[in-house]
């Protein structure tokens, strides 16, 4: 027992030396590194001074666990117990929290928020309350959301409870992240709530730097517009499930083109079954892509956009091309469309092309991953990528046939990561042939990921793989990861699967018996660019 109380002792006296070595600034800059909420809650628990760096952090945004929103209704009713003190302030007798938690509060998911406060039965004055709690305490909120996903649809006090946060414009002052995508089965309500969202944050908020927003009205577009217009240095917007009016935002983006760098389009598409993630509660509209010639305009004077991104839109082939669609700080382009089981009828391949030789001399990263049962001719623009771009590091794209490939595989060489989905009428020996004489010159950390579309009618026998790869490796030493996946390779058995794996240390191949895109299960390649979705 006397051991174990040294060790613990000892323990104390060390983290004790930390202490007095560190200030608190250093212990803030320590903790906001640590990977999970977890980590943060145990070192709370080391002692009062560390609990006093620790904290403030945790409660900084209490409904989101490791960057997870959840519905926490134990956060709500420590928020109450202040009421309880505001009332009795002066009687001892209440049991008082160590901290005073509300004044920590940076960031307010309000579904969950007003959902926690209904799974406890807490009438709307109460609600009204802990808006006052934190309004009193100079509560400044850097991240506002009310998101689509969560929010209580059937519960009518979600727009009864919301225009009396608005009220309350002090806590919207320093707002930098505003998402505002949610649907209300009140379509009336929706309209002028959303739309009165959008003018008293105008009015109350210029520092917002990233928005992500829904509109499917013209008072809304307006609204919005004027938010945007009134914003200091705007850096990112993000439109979502937005119909045609999404062309007055769109028109508005021209006010902040010193500062817009991102810009994203996303869910403007009449498939219901596209998104798994939109549940029936989100009311997702079925709408498509449109901009009208003004927006359009207007999108093309943002000088300062690095990033460009349509993910699920549809009719984005409908746009003029012959526009010059030039962004001279442009490093980023992305077009995703579909998935295994819905296909794009019509990827924009002439408005994609055309953008890419525009600004071949900067875009850095392609991302393109249409789902199309009849392969679009895309040459011109598998050209136009390998005859323009002279930085690009990231490339990803369907190619469907081998000249297509050798396009690629003979001009980049700056390359370092490659994910190509190979087209069914692609011989898998003949594709995986061409690497052997490939130019890479970046080849010491990239990663290389083909997906064969599970051709029956060409099959590479052990023997071809086992020279095809002993030549790729002898020439290309330098490949940490090159990464095979096929769906049916009845030739390939199992044990000769793992023999060339081991035979190749930085060969991994997959086979899956169920037919899916490589997309959907990258085994190495990070969904790193989509920092909008």
């Amino acid at each position: 027992m006397s051991s174990i109380v040294q060790k613990t002792n000892g323990i104390k006296l060390k983290f004790d030396n930390i202490d007095q070595k560190l200030s608190p600034e250093y212990f803030n800059i320590i903790f906001r590194y640590l990977p999970t909420n977890r980590d943060l809650y145990s070192c709370s628990l080391v002692n009062r001074y560390w609990a006093n760096c620790a904290i403030p952090i945790l409660w900084e945004s209490p409904f989101k666990i490791n960057n997870v929103y959840n519905l926490f209704p134990k956060v709500v009713q420590i928020y109450l117990a202040f009421i309880q003190i505001e009332k009795f302030h002066n009687d001892f007798s209440v049991n008082r929290p160590l901290y005073d938690y509300p004044s920590f509060l940076k960031e307010l998911p309000f579904d969950r928020f007003l959902n926690s406060a209904i799974t406890n039965n807490y009438p709307e004055t109460l609600i009204v309350e802990l808006f006052k709690i934190l309004s009193n305490r100079s509560v400044m909120l850097r991240r506002f959301d009310l998101c689509q996903l969560h929010l209580s649809y059937d519960n009518l006090i979600t727009h009864q409870v919301l225009p009396q946060l608005l009220n309350y414009s002090s806590l919207f002052k320093r707002l930098s992240y505003l998402n505002c995508t949610y649907h209300l089965d009140v379509e009336e309500a929706q309209q002028t709530l959303k739309a009165q969202i959008f003018n008293a944050l105008a009015n109350s908020c210029h520092n917002i730097i990233n928005i992500k927003a829904t509109v499917w009205s013209r008072d809304e577009a307006i609204a919005l517009a004027n938010l945007i217009c009134s914003q200091k240095w705007l850096k990112r917007v993000s439109l979502v499930n937005s119909n045609e009016s999404a062309s007055f935002s769109v028109q508005s983006l021209q006010s902040q083109a010193g500062s817009l760098n991102n810009l994203t389009f996303k869910n403007m598409h009449r498939d219901l079954n596209l998104n798994k993630s939109l549940s029936n509660r989100a009311k997702f509209k079925p709408t498509e892509f449109k901009l009208n010639d003004k927006s359009i305009y207007s999108l093309l004077k943002c000088n300062n956009i690095t990033k460009l991104k349509f993910k699920h839109c549809e009719g984005l082939y409908n746009f003029p091309t012959e526009c010059n669609y030039t962004f001279p700080n442009l490093t980023s382009l992305e077009y995703i469309y579909g998935n295994y089981k819905i296909h794009d009828v019509a990827p924009p391949i002439e408005i994609l092309s055309n953008i890419i030789k525009m600004n071949g001399k900067t875009i850095e990263n392609i991302i393109f991953d249409w789902h199309s049962r009849n392969p679009p001719d895309c040459t011109q623009l598998i050209k136009n990528i390998a005859e323009c771009t002279i930085n690009l590091g990231h490339l990803k794209t369907p190619l469907y046939t081998l000249e297509q490939l050798a396009l690629i595989l003979q001009t980049q060489n700056h390359l370092k990561n490659l994910d190509i989905y190979i087209g069914n009428r692609i011989n898998p020996y003949c594709a995986l042939f061409l690497f052997i004489n490939m130019p890479f010159n970046n080849l010491k950390n990239s990663i290389i990921q083909l997906y064969f579309d599970g051709c029956q009618n060409h099959r590479p026998e052990f023997d071809q793989l086992n020279q095809i790869f002993e030549q790729i490796f002898y020439k290309n030493y330098q490949i940490n990861n090159f990464i095979l996946r096929q769906c049916f390779w009845p030739n390939l058995l199992k044990r000769e699967k793992e023999e060339l794996v081991k035979h190749f240390p930085s060969l991994k191949i997959n086979i899956s018996r169920e037919r899916s895109r490589y997309s959907l299960n990258s085994d190495i390649l990070s969904d790193r660019y989509n920092e909008l979705t």
